[in-house]
């Protein structure tokens, strides 16, 4: 099924995605537009989202501990590692 609209092209070569497409596909502030121009003149336009690296969080797999990890869990090995990697000047590793 194809859907149309139409925008007007700015001086600086800018378009106004119309409402009614935004909504359609979904497109927020930030995601992004992806152009593919055919031989033909036929132009694509794919709608990529914008995702946060917490956005599926709970797909992770983390080591099992005979519980399931949290973001304590995970903030905690963070900070270990920085400190077993960037020790302060003047410590000693022990």
């Amino acid at each position: 099924m194809s859907y149309k609209a139409s925008a007007t092209v700015t001086s600086k070569g800018q378009v106004t995605l119309p409402a009614s497409i935004r909504e359609r596909l979904g497109v927020t502030a930030g995601d992004r537009l992806d152009f593919d121009l055919s031989a033909s003149g036929k132009l694509t336009v794919t709608a990529v989202k914008r995702r946060s690296i917490f956005e599926n969080f709970d797909e992770l797999q983390l080591p099992s501990r005979g519980r399931p990890g949290t973001r304590k869990d995970i903030d905690d090995a963070i900070a270990a590692t920085i400190i077993e990697k960037f020790p302060r000047p003047g410590r000693r590793r022990g």
